[in-house]
C-alpha cells in the first residue's frame, strides 16, 4: 500500500503534464496561425506558409491552418498542394462547407468543371437549411459559361435572395439577364443595386452594356464614364466607349478611348483590331 499512493500521485502528475502540454501546444498553434494570417495580408506568402506549417506542427488537427494554407497556395497557383490541403480538411471535417467550395475552386481552375460543380452542389446540400451563396454563385457561373442562362439566372436569384447586399451577385444576375435578352429586368436589378448602395465597379458598366444593347448611346456613355469614376483602370469601359463613338462615326473620340484601352492592355488583339478600324475611317 505504501508504494501504491506514490504511484497514483506520479500518474496524476504525468496526466496533468500531458494536459498542460496539450494546452501549450494549442496556444502555440494559434499564435503561429494568427501570425501566418497577418503575413499573408502583407503578401509575405513564403513566411506565411512557414507559420502555417508551425501551427500544424503544434496542432495536427488545426483545420483552419490547413484550409488557410491551402488558400495561400491556391492564390500562388500551386494547385496540387492546395488540393491536398483542402482534402485533408474534408478528411478531418467531412461537413466543412468552405473546404468543399475551395476544393471546387481548385478543380475549376485546373479545367475540371464537372467535379467543381459536384463539390459546390455538395457544399449546398451540407447546409440545406442555410444555402451557401458563394457556392450557388459559382454554380450559376458555370451555367452562364455553358450559355444556359435560365439556370444561371435561377442560381443568381437565389444567391441574391440569401445575400441581397452583395454587389457581385447582383451584377452577375444583371449581366446574365442582359445576355438572355431580358433588358428591362436587368435595368431593374441594377437600379435596385444602386438604391441599396451596393454598387460595385461593375454595376455602372453593366448598366452601360444594357443601354448599349438598347442603342441608347447617350445613357450608355454616361454609365460607362461613371464606371470609370469608380475604377479608372476598367479597361473594357474604355473599349465600349470607343465602340459607341465608332458606331457614331466620332473618329477622334473613338481613337482617344481605344488608345486608353490599349494603354492598360497593350496585348489585347480585340483592342488592336478596333484601333485599325478606327484609323481606317
Amino acid at each position: 500500500m505504501k508504494y501504491f499512493l506514490p504511484l497514483i500521485f506520479a500518474l496524476l502528475i504525468l496526466t496533468s503534464c500531458g494536459s498542460e502540454k496539450t494546452e501549450v501546444d494549442s496556444a502555440q498553434s494559434k499564435t503561429h496561425y494568427d501570425l501566418a494570417l497577418e503575413l499573408a495580408q502583407y503578401a509575405l506568402y513564403q513566411n506565411s506558409l512557414e507559420e502555417f506549417d508551425l501551427a500544424i506542427k503544434f496542432d495536427p488537427d488545426n483545420i483552419k491552418a490547413y484550409r488557410k494554407k491551402g488558400l495561400v497556395l491556391f492564390g500562388l497557383k500551386q494547385y496540387v498542394e492546395a488540393e491536398k490541403l483542402f482534402k485533408k480538411v474534408i478528411s478531418l471535417d467531412p461537413d466543412n462547407v468552405q473546404a468543399h467550395i475551395n476544393l471546387g475552386m481548385v478543380k475549376y481552375s485546373t479545367g475540371n468543371k464537372g467535379d467543381a460543380k459536384k463539390l459546390w452542389e455538395k457544399s449546398i446540400n451540407i447546409k440545406a437549411d442555410d444555402n451557401d451563396s458563394k457556392a450557388i454563385n459559382n454554380i450559376a457561373n458555370l451555367y452562364k459559361e455553358e450559355k444556359n442562362y435560365d439556370k444561371a439566372i435561377e442560381g443568381y436569384q437565389l444567391a441574391v435572395k440569401n445575400d441581397p447586399m452583395n454587389s457581385m451577385y447582383l451584377n452577375n444576375l444583371a449581366d446574365t439577364l442582359r445576355l438572355n435578352g431580358e433588358l428591362d429586368q436587368a435595368i431593374e436589378v441594377i437600379q435596385n443595386s444602386l438604391k441599396l448602395n451596393s454598387a460595385g465597379m461593375g454595376t455602372y458598366f453593366n448598366l452601360g452594356m444594357v443601354y448599349k444593347d438598347l442603342k441608347e448611346n447617350k445613357k450608355a456613355l454616361d454609365s460607362f464614364k461613371k464606371s470609370l469614376q469608380v475604377n479608372a483602370a476598367l479597361t473594357e469601359a474604355y473599349y465600349q466607349i470607343a465602340q459607341i463613338h465608332l458606331a457614331m462615326k466620332n473618329r477622334d473620340l473613338a481613337l482617344t478611348f481605344i488608345n486608353k484601352a490599349i494603354e492598360f492592355s497593350p496585348n489585347n488583339l480585340i483592342y488592336q483590331e478596333s484601333l485599325e478600324k478606327i484609323l481606317a475611317l
